[in-house]
């Protein structure tokens, strides 16, 4: 007998082929394996993204003060350190320049490009004083704006109204 090799060759590939179309056409079950649950898509948008998350100094340019005393209109610096989860946004001051209080308390709202909050002042300077700042994002690493006292000013307080520079960035601090 004779062994005709491409007689043999096509009798096993057709064995090969219904092995693996029955394989393919198996479903989880069949396999003794688990199905994936259906699953949900997810949209992603600017304020699912946290676009504000992290830190950001804020250059601050004072235009105005609450207490007449002060001669002098100097410009300061704030490093913030700012948590955006959907359009709600908190934060803390990290670190100041000059004199600026930094026991405050930021909490706001961040809705499209428009980025706003207010500073709770909470520590031995100025407690109970707030600033309320009002910007829009100019770019993923820039946000402009004004930041102006709400209310009266505490004693021995000084608050300012001021043109305001926020860099986003990954600062050192003391």
């Amino acid at each position: 007998m004779r062994f005709n090799s491409l007689k043999s060759l096509g009798i096993f590939s057709s064995l090969g082929f219904l092995l693996v179309a029955g394989i393919l056409s198996a479903d989880a079950g069949d396999l003794g394996m688990k199905s994936l649950p259906p699953q949900q898509s997810v949209q992603i948008s600017q304020n699912n993204l946290g676009p504000v998350s992290g830190q950001w100094r804020i250059a601050i340019e004072v235009t105005a003060h609450t207490n007449p005393e002060v001669s002098t209109q100097p410009n300061y610096w704030l490093l913030t350190s700012l948590e955006q989860n959907g359009i709600e946004l908190s934060g803390q001051i990290l670190d100041a320049s000059q004199s600026a209080c930094t026991d405050a308390e930021i909490s706001g709202t961040v809705e499209g490009n428009q980025v706003n909050w207010i500073m709770h002042y909470t520590g031995s300077c100025c407690r109970g004083g707030m600033m309320k700042f009002e910007g829009v994002m100019v770019s993923p690493t820039t946000i402009e704006g004004t930041l102006v006292p709400v209310g009266s000013s505490p004693p021995n307080c000084t608050l300012w109204s001021a043109n305001v520079v926020a860099s986003y960035g990954n600062y050192y601090y003391k």
